[in-house]
């Protein structure tokens, strides 16, 4: 079943319900239990005060976190959906297309974010911690072969969509026929870099260059968790039967959890890799019983905001609740608000930012492919 805009209403659906979790998790979660980090990147005083009772809620079990619930189920989505915009466009086009889908949107989300943090400054009194290169480096995504920090917290996961589009455009030929060795090749090759780069038995002088190149490779391990995403396609699009889906699907996530234990960022296995298992779970559930899926006017409208809110909740979201609470609100209260606000400036955004530099990636794709048939039939 698709929506009226042609989406496919499983994956748009859980979609907003992905963001509605991250922003759940960050502010119930990590505003009270990285109190330090949220006082660094809102530049406000460290906040004081016993946790409540949603802070225990979202974080009774150690094991478990509805931050990387959240973007493992954002990942698969994109696995899942990306190739189908492959599917109808050039790889030129299918470029300029991302490219207008992601960065207009993120950067008047980032400017509405770092304004809220720059209140903050002013509020409080606190000096703001950013810099000219760390300003536009995050503005590129490229921050991080910079080796500097994320402003926002969020934009990592843009940074990594970036790189899945750039491996799906290069293996567009083996996409577009189905094919699935390629994209075993590409996997087994980030084991074997990861491995390479992290193992005792190949130590690695750790220069700013190799560290930069550990940070790619380990950034790579969440391109190889969305393709996982790229075999439901496959399935939905019937280039594979059911028997070898679900073969592929194993072999890919063992591939997953193999590169992610022998890259930099293994100390954090196997907890967040169970945390994306269940991610996937919760996708395969969904996509198992699509048809089951009905038009909800709160959840698509959720799922239309997403992603200018899954950009904004954070640093407008902290800086709000930390202020409301300074006079005397309530942390409920506060979130209330908070959560009007950010979700009247979402919708602002989707309405007069994404949808209009959709529509202008969209008829540059238009304009490439009508020159391209008109100078070939000349």
């Amino acid at each position: 079943m698709t929506t009226n805009n042609n989406k496919i209403l499983f994956a748009n659906q859980l979609r907003g319900v992905a963001a509605f979790l991250v922003l759940i998790s960050h502010w119930f979660g990590v505003y009270w239990g990285m109190r330090e980090a949220v006082s660094y990147y809102t530049a406000s005083p460290v906040h004081g005060g016993v946790n409540p009772f949603a802070y225990e809620l979202v974080s009774f079990n150690p094991n478990f976190g509805l931050g990387p619930f959240g973007v493992s189920i954002f990942f698969l989505i994109s696995g899942f959906v990306i190739p189908i915009s492959l599917e109808k466009n050039s790889v030129p086009n299918f470029l300029i297309m991302r490219l207008f889908r992601i960065f207009p949107t993120y950067w008047i989300s980032l400017c509405v974010g770092l304004l809220f943090v720059y209140g903050s400054s002013q509020f409080w009194g606190q000096a703001l911690y950013w810099n000219a290169k760390l300003l536009v480096t995050n503005m590129l995504l490229i921050n991080d072969l910079f080796l500097l920090p994320s402003v926002d917290l969020v934009n990592w996961t843009l940074a990594v969509e970036l790189k899945f589009y750039l491996v799906v455009a290069c293996l567009s030929p083996a996409i577009r026929q189905g094919k699935v060795l390629p994209l075993f090749i590409f996997s087994a090759s980030i084991l074997i870099l990861n491995w390479c780069l992290n193992s005792t038995l190949c130590a690695v002088a750790p220069t700013d260059f190799v560290s930069v190149f550990r940070m790619l490779a380990s950034e790579f391990v969440y391109v190889q968790f969305m393709l996982v995403g790229l075999f439901f396609y496959y399935a939905y699009q019937q280039k594979i039967s059911n028997k070898k889906f679900i073969l592929y699907v194993f072999l890919q996530l063992t591939l997953f959890s193999l590169t992610w234990l022998n890259s930099s960022i293994r100390d954090q296995f196997p907890v967040v890799t169970l945390i994306y298992l269940y991610g996937f779970a919760l996708f395969s559930l969904a996509y198992f019983f699509r048809k089951k899926f009905r038009q909800s006017t709160v959840i698509n409208l959720l799922a239309d905001i997403s992603f200018p809110l899954y950009l904004v909740h954070s640093l407008a979201g902290y800086v709000m609740i930390k202020i409301l609470m300074s006079y005397g609100c309530s942390f409920y209260v506060s979130v209330f608000l908070a959560a009007s606000v950010v979700g009247i400036i979402a919708y602002a955004i989707h309405r007069c930012v994404e949808m209009p530099t959709n529509s202008v990636g969209k008829t540059i794709s238009k304009f490439r492919t009508s020159r391209i048939k008109v100078n070939k039939s000349c």
